[in-house]
Parts: C-alpha cells; structure tokens; sequence
C-alpha cells in the first residue's frame, strides 16, 4: 500500500525538524501525500498493520518527546495546501497556509479571518484551535468541514451554532481534509490594517532568535502573556526551555531542552499563574510519543 502513494514516505523521520520547538525523536513512518488517494493508502496501511495515525500541520502547537511517534505521521501537503473563492466562500485544504489564504481573501475583499495570522500554521491547526466552541473565531464562519473516514471514504458535516465541538474534531481515526468558510466583504484596506494589527499582537515565532512555540490559549477576557507577566515569570529558564522574555506565551528551547523540560516550566507557569491571578491556563499545544 505504501508502495501506491504519490507523495514521500520516509521511515524512522526525526520529528524535530517539523516542529518549531526543534525537539523531539523519529516518526516510525512519515507521509507528506500529494491527494486524497494517498491518505487512503495510508490509513488502510495503518489499519492492516495496526498503527496509530496523526496529523502534523507547521508544527507550531506540537511537542514531541525524545522517543518518538510509534506510528504513522501525516504532514498534509499537495492538494491539501490549496484554497479556492466561490463568491463569498473560500473551501479550503487542511494543508493551505493561513497567512497566504488571508492575504488572497483581501485581495478579493473579502474578510473575516484576518484575526488568524500568527495563531496557526495551517487551516487545519486553525480549525482545532479556532473553530470548537462559541466565541471563538473560525466557529461562526465554518459552513462545512471535511473528514476522510478510516474506510476511505469522506465526510461533510456541517458545525452546528457553536461550531465544531470536541466529539466532531476527536473522532478516532477521521483525518480532517479541508472546511468551507463564509467569508464577508470588506475593503481591502480595512483587511490589511486587520491584518497588520493582528501581526503586531502575535508573537510570530519567525521573529524569535530561538525555535520556540505559542504553548497557551488565551482564556476568555485575558491574554496568556499578560497573565504569565503578572506572574512574573517572564525569562524563567528550567533547564533547557526559557518563557520568551518578549512573548511570555512563549516557551522557546535554547538548545538543550527535552519534553519533560517544556512540560516542567508549563506545569510550573499554570501553578503560578493560577495562584497570582486565579486564572487557569489551557495548553494550546499537543504532545504525541511517549515521555518514559
């Protein structure tokens, strides 16, 4: 089966060059698949042999231990980065680069999803950060969103009010492949003062001098860093992991650090965030492979 995708398959692929915390060991199999067809190969692969699959999208919200993935990584690229404009709608592949489908929305007038820059990589991390529950941006703007089912076949399931919802996202062994959004027009002008304001609050980690990672969700009413801040705990370094003293969302690896060091300084900055503030943080980031 593997020998049928179009796409690379690598074996034993170390993680850490995926990912922007640079850390992490080997994925077992490591699939960049150019169409539908390939994930198909791929999941009916998994399901004969047994093995686990995710999806990595840039790698922003991913912490990957030192053991590894024991299973089959999916990095959604090809067809899956593309994105096209039907009137007001844009259908999008869970691949397709946020930064570059909001910068050809504006071009078209068209607006909405501006607030997105900095906060995900790819769509597909967008519709996992941004798109479960009311209130949060993605969710009312979502008027389908695509899954390919473990049997190959693929799912459109429209969000209901409050949008995706855990049980839809979570769904085990359903890749998510795309979304279709309602999109508003604006001026592009309007789009593009969105667009810069939105660059100047987020700690984009192409202008930190270390690999790192946005590791929090902002609480309803807060921001993560200003909490952290409070706590005075920008610049804490435990061994190999510092919070970004400019970005305290941020936890960046200065070269030595392991998981268990991201995960030490984020168990730390909750216990401290919560007792100075009695606000609790949520992680933002996942972490796949084992710790012991």
């Amino acid at each position: 089966m593997l020998g049928s995708i179009c796409g690379d398959v690598r074996f034993k692929e170390p993680l850490s060059v995926h990912t922007s915390l640079r850390l992490g060991g080997p994925a077992d199999i490591f699939i960049t698949p150019e169409n539908i067809d390939d994930i198909r190969h791929a999941l009916g692969f998994a399901e004969r042999e047994q093995m686990p699959v995710t999806v990595i999208g840039a790698g922003t919200h991913t912490l990957v231990t030192e053991r590894g993935f024991r299973g089959v990584i999916l990095r959604l690229e090809g067809a899956l980065r593309r994105a096209e404009f039907h009137g007001e709608e844009a259908v999008a592949g869970a691949g397709a680069d946020v930064f570059a489908l909001v910068r050809a929305a504006a071009a078209l007038s068209l607006g909405g999803i501006a607030q997105l820059v900095g906060t995900a990589g790819t769509v597909g991390g967008a519709l996992v950060l941004h798109g479960r529950g009311s209130g949060q941006p993605l969710a009312p703007l979502l008027s389908a969103v695509y899954f390919i089912r473990p049997d190959g076949e693929i799912d459109e399931l429209k969000p209901g009010p409050h949008g995706l919802g855990d049980r839809m996202l979570d769904a085990p062994g359903r890749i998510l492949i795309g979304c279709r959004l309602r999109l508003g027009r604006q001026p592009s002008a309007a789009i593009n003062r969105e667009i810069g304001n939105a660059l100047r609050a987020r700690p984009l980690l192409q202008t930190l001098a270390l690999p790192g990672a946005t590791v929090w969700k902002d609480p309803p009413g807060h921001c993560a860093g200003a909490l952290i801040e409070q706590a005075g705990l920008q610049g804490k370094r435990m061994n190999g992991v510092e919070v970004c003293a400019k970005h305290p969302g941020v936890i960046v690896n200065r070269g030595t650090a392991t998981a268990v060091d991201v995960l030490s300084l984020m168990q730390l900055t909750r216990e401290r965030v919560l007792a100075r503030t009695g606000v609790r943080l949520e992680p933002s980031i996942r972490t796949l492979g084992e710790l012991l």
